[in-house]
């Protein structure tokens, strides 16, 4: 089965918020994924490219897309600003017998007996030798628990914003 995805908004174009940028917001369903990510031409129409995206420009003219939580159907997914196309990924539960993410979470302490905390504040780094070097990593979604979905697999339904360059 191919790629289908279905984008849906209200706007019937972006909102321009700048002289030259302007945002789109709505909702994406994809019901069959594929792993040769497929430029969702409902989305990067709006916006308008500034060079090749590898010499600091925007490939398809959008600066961010920030993703509403987990799909209907609990994927996860993030832009690729490369191929104008949303790349998914689901809970490994080999890595997280819950299923929930496990970020490698990681930062360096400035200053001694200053908390860093997390998880809602129950937990706290303490320092593993000289105070203020206690090293923390932060990896992306892909190295933290999560694999990127199977081919046909139906993502579900997450929200979107999207913003980028638009015509003057």
């Amino acid at each position: 089965m191919a790629f289908s995805a279905t984008v849906t908004s209200p706007l019937k174009k972006p909102e321009r918020i700048s002289r030259s940028l302007g945002i789109f917001a709505g909702k994406v369903s994809i019901s069959s994924y594929s792993q040769t990510l497929v430029t969702l031409t409902a989305i990067t129409k709006y916006f308008v490219p500034t060079g090749n995206g590898s010499t600091g420009g925007f490939a398809h003219g959008i600066c961010s897309v920030q993703i509403g939580g987990p799909s209907s159907d609990g994927y996860l997914a993030q832009w690729d600003y490369t191929t104008g196309a949303f790349k998914c990924f689901y809970a490994d539960k080999s890595t997280s017998p819950s299923g929930n993410l496990v970020l490698n979470a990681s930062a360096t302490m400035s200053a001694a007996g200053v908390p860093v905390l997390w998880n809602l504040g129950t937990g706290g780094l303490g320092s593993t030798g000289t105070a203020g070097t206690a090293p923390v990593t932060i990896n992306a979604i892909a190295a933290a628990g999560a694999s990127e979905c199977a081919a046909n697999v139906a993502v579900g339904t997450f929200s979107f914003i999207a913003i980028g360059f638009v015509r003057g």
